[in-house]
């Protein structure tokens, strides 16, 4: 039997420090683009961030180099707000599957 073949979407960035609620749907070209929702996100950062899933008034939800890849498979997601307030550059790639 043939293996499950899955729709993607694959966004690599780098953010600013000093971003707050950087609105990924928005801003970065390929997210959201052939799957909304995700319904599994993988991140990679290699600088401490902190993101909110879905909406700006949701709960923060930090994420460090030693988190990467960080895991979402347990909500579903249309959108990510991140914010970068380590005082360096953050390099980012997220992966979202249907």
């Amino acid at each position: 039997m043939p293996a499950k073949l899955y729709k993607y979407d694959s966004v690599e960035f780098t953010l600013a420090t000093g971003s707050t609620d950087h609105d990924l749907e928005s801003n970065e070209s390929g997210a959201f683009n052939n799957v909304n929702p995700w319904g599994r996100t993988l991140i990679r950062t290699n600088i401490p961030i902190s993101i909110k899933l879905n909406s700006t008034s949701n709960d923060s939800i930090s994420i460090s180099p030693l988190d990467s890849p960080f895991e979402v498979d347990w909500q579903e997601v249309t959108n990510i707000f991140i914010t970068n307030s380590s005082g360096d550059t953050a390099s980012l790639k997220f992966i979202g599957v249907q």
